[in-house]
């Protein structure tokens, strides 16, 4: 059972796309399985025969917990010897996806009695009072998902309560009932909400939490971008933001900046080598933080491209088991919202978290030729969260004037901004 985020500890089998004794090859999709924040297929570690499978569809298993075997060799019958068995366990090879297969497969059942539900759906539609056999489902061959219970809760399942209605939450173990009050309107917590609450907690509790804040001036990039990206989005299908032009700074500053890049453990700090950011992506009812792989490698295209690829994906719940982990530092974008400052809670373990402000034009002074001036210039706030046991106010300042200096000194086409598709355009 892989990993499916950082705090996920346990997924369902959806669905196994193979029966045993089938043949498999490396990297083919062979299940399905489900957590409060993904659905994914999982593709086989090796090449060779699905010997026995150990977690059925609609069970439930602890991350690294065996899901089947793979013999490697051919299918009985064959007179060839299988070898010795692989555990299909994690994690999962870089390659899988959760594209719809080729082959066609038989339509699963529309009543009710012949339609499957994992567990994890059966649950979330029991806490949101909703009757599966109305909600019409999106997934692999008419699967009802976690997230088509939640839509058709939003859309027809909860409505005001009228004044004087008895509690309608159930009470968990060791809870007192939940009544509501005259006016008010219950909203059942999902699990996602519950799984975003817990986190933010434990991350307060967990480390001192500390936030600094610098203003930047984006000007140089924002003429960059009014002159580049109509042509980038007819040539690449998406638009040339600022968050580009920010996580490749960051990634470049974090180099200068490693104890940003750390985690804290009671052995000592944990100074990460490797650059990989996760970038908060925006749910209907949560949020979900992709990582995006060595931003220091790539060009600031390159940047764009996949950002607007794992952030749609994310939207969409489709999102691989590896591309939710192994985050060491997080960008949060919440300008996109149109707020100026904020100050975002750590995503642990990591100990730095950066939330950028909406990039607008203000009326600032400017010194030109030995005299201050008022100009407008396009400007943002850099708020800069970080766990005090490991970074001290003198250091998240100077990353943050460093960052600074690195977005208001953009010069296309010179050190870190060199990107020949850009200049090209």
């Amino acid at each position: 059972m892989p990993q499916l985020g950082e705090s996920v500890a346990e997924g369902t089998v959806i669905e196994w796309l193979k029966k045993e004794g089938d043949r498999v090859q490396k990297d083919e999709p062979i299940l399905v399985i489900s957590t409060e924040k993904v659905d994914a297929e999982i593709p086989a570690p090796a090449a060779g025969v699905l010997s026995q499978i150990l977690v059925k569809a609609g069970e439930v298993a602890p991350v690294g917990a065996t899901l089947a075997l793979i013999a490697e060799g051919f299918a009985s019958g064959t007179g060839i010897d299988l070898g010795t068995e692989a555990p299909v366990t994690v994690p999962p090879p870089p390659t899988p996806t959760l594209e719809p297969r080729a082959e066609s497969r038989e339509p699963r059942g529309t009543r009710e009695e012949e339609r499957f539900y994992s567990p994890a759906v059966r649950k979330l539609a029991e806490e949101l009072g909703v009757n599966l056999g109305e909600v019409p489902g999106t997934g692999e061959g008419g699967r009802v998902t976690k997230r088509d219970v939640e839509l058709f809760a939003e859309t027809r399942g909860v409505r005001p309560v009228a004044a004087g209605a008895p509690p309608l939450l159930r009470p968990e173990a060791g809870r007192e009932p939940v009544g509501v009050a005259e006016g008010e309107e219950l909203l059942p917590l999902t699990k996602m909400r519950r799984t975003i609450a817990d986190h933010m907690v434990r991350s307060k509790q967990t480390a001192p939490h500390v936030t600094s804040i610098a203003e930047a001036d984006f000007t140089a990039i924002a003429r960059f971008r009014e002159a580049k990206k109509a042509a980038f989005r007819q040539a690449k299908g998406t638009s040339l933001t600022f968050l580009p032009f920010i996580l490749k700074a960051t990634a470049d500053a974090l180099r200068e900046f490693p104890t940003l890049n750390a985690r804290w453990t009671d052995e000592g700090i944990r100074v990460r080598k490797a650059i990989h950011l996760g970038i908060a992506a925006a749910l209907p009812d949560g949020l979900v933080v992709p990582v995006l792989r060595n931003p220091q490698s790539k060009s600031l295209s390159e940047i764009a491209v996949a950002v607007a690829e794992i952030v749609r994906r994310a939207q969409e719940g489709r999102l691989l088991p590896e591309e939710l982990t192994g985050s060491t530092f997080t960008v949060n974008n919440f300008g996109a919202d149109g707020n100026l400052i904020g100050t975002p809670i750590l995503n642990q373990p990591e100990v730095g978290i950066l939330g950028v402000g909406t990039i607008v034009k203000r009326p600032v002074v400017v010194s030109r030729g030995g005299e201050d001036i008022i100009a407008i210039r396009w400007m943002g706030y850099l708020c800069l969260s970080y766990d005090h046991r490991v970074v001290d106010g003198a250091v998240a300042g100077r990353f943050l004037q460093t960052l600074g200096r690195s977005l208001e000194s953009f010069i296309p086409g010179e050190g870190i901004w060199n990107d020949p598709f850009l200049l090209s355009l």
